[in-house]
């Protein structure tokens, strides 16, 4: 089964975002939340094994910008992403959040 991990780093100010609560869906249901560390890192979300199905992975940036006293556009950042084959392949999907914007990519 598949693995997936996440990290979270505030490009505007250059470090990582420590305490972003962050959640995953498969098909619509809760698998999974955690919050980011003080490396702004999730190791393992989803009990470190990920079946088949559709995801939703949800980073609650807006708090966490409230939180410091900043305003953002963007309460969530979303990545959805499938699984589409019985693997042992990991997934770590990685957000980089600044009050104006937010991206991703796959990382390793």
């Amino acid at each position: 089964m598949s693995t997936l991990s996440t990290h979270i780093l505030d490009i505007s100010t250059g470090r990582p975002a420590q305490g972003v609560r962050v959640s995953l869906e498969r098909d619509g249901e809760a698998v999974a939340d955690g919050v980011t560390d003080q490396n702004g890192r999730i190791a393992a979300l989803g009990e470190g094994a990920l079946a088949v199905g559709h995801y939703r992975l949800t980073a609650g940036i807006g708090d966490w910008f409230a939180a410091s006293g900043r305003e953002t556009l963007y309460l969530s950042a979303q990545i959805d992403f499938a699984i589409r084959a019985e693997a042992d392949d990991h997934y770590h999907l990685p957000f980089l959040i600044a009050p104006g914007g937010w991206s991703t990519y796959r990382g390793s």
